[in-house]
């Protein structure tokens, strides 16, 4: 057989700067931390973190002309491997998409483009879409757990300005003088009484429009903090009245429900419910945290009392009469 030439294999491109991703910013291809990569240069199925999804390895990392690229090695021991290889060698599946955790101060807006300075490259998974045309999976650096497509925009639109000082016309070359109210004055930041140029004037604004798309992000995670916070308050007092038997376990969920919609009720329920009575406690005469170690102490309890010991507890019955003391 005439030797055949071997096919050149695909290089996977993991990052483009001059490119945007799906959420409007790029990243500068030498901003990015190969450091804790290059120790486990893992290939994911998209982005799915388990031992399972893990397709091989990427090779020849290289970074170069703005662009982050390697090669991929699959795990030829591997049937979901080597079935996504095929569609791969076949030219069904192009793209991958970087997993990366960066640091909220290095998205930034520079020169009217939004830009992610520096991160941290986690993984880079196989998927069916370009990664920087449309998937990119984020991470900020105090979680584990990836953004939702909520939260990526949400954080990308308090960075970006609504108003670009670049284009407000000046049509008479002259700088347009303004004085403001008092209010307006220290709401932005400048002296009161004074005027001040119109082009002064559109940076604090856009400044301030920052800040507050910025604070509205914070309010809604502080917000999302607190909720799991009494959630977790609810389920405490319920699981605690429970415990306390005031109710069986299969109602745990109802209470709970209940403490959402109107914890004032919830409250005022589980104080009404009294709590179970412990055997000894029904002794007559006896304390509460007394307990059945003998015969006196059974002839002592209710005949309720003796009918419930002797059903729950068989064996310490037994013992009770069988060993007298």
């Amino acid at each position: 057989m005439p030797n055949q030439k071997p096919k050149k294999q695909k290089r996977f491109v993991f990052n483009d700067e001059k490119v945007k991703n799906s959420y409007g910013f790029s990243i500068p291809t030498n901003g990015i931390s190969l450091k804790r990569f290059k120790k486990n240069p893992v290939m994911l199925d998209s982005h799915w973190n388990s031992t399972h999804s893990v397709l091989g390895n990427w090779g020849d990392v290289k970074a170069e002309k703005g662009l982050l690229t390697g090669l991929p090695v699959f795990d030829s021991e591997d049937e979901d491997a080597t079935y996504i290889e095929g569609k791969v060698a076949r030219g069904f599946i192009k793209s991958c998409s970087m997993g990366i955790k960066f640091h909220r101060d290095d998205l930034k807006y520079i020169g009217g483009k939004l830009i992610l300075e520096k991160c941290e490259l986690y993984e880079v998974s196989i998927v069916a879409v370009p990664s920087n045309a449309n998937s990119i999976y984020l991470y900020m650096d105090d979680s584990e757990t990836p953004l939702t497509d909520e939260e990526a925009q949400q954080l990308c639109l308090s960075i970006t300005p609504v108003i670009d000082p670049e284009i407000i016309p000046n049509q008479n070359k002259d700088t347009m003088k303004i004085k403001l109210e008092s209010a307006a004055s220290a709401a932005l930041g400048l002296t009161v009484g004074a005027e001040h140029d119109s082009a002064e004037l559109s940076a604090k604004i856009v400044q301030l429009e920052s800040e507050k798309k910025a604070a509205e992000l914070k309010y809604s995670t502080l917000k999302s903090t607190q909720d799991q916070a009494e959630l977790t308050a609810i389920r405490t007092k319920v699981e605690t009245a429970q415990k306390a038997g005031k109710f069986s376990a299969e109602k745990i969920e109802d209470f709970v429900n209940l403490g959402i919609a109107n914890p004032a009720l919830l409250d005022s329920t589980l104080d009404a419910l009294p709590a179970k009575k412990s055997l000894g406690a029904q002794i007559t005469g006896g304390e509460g945290d007394a307990e059945v170690k003998s015969a006196d102490d059974f002839q002592k309890l209710s005949l309720e009392a003796q009918l419930k010991f002797k059903a729950e507890q068989p064996e310490e019955y037994k013992k009770l009469f069988n060993n007298p003391k």
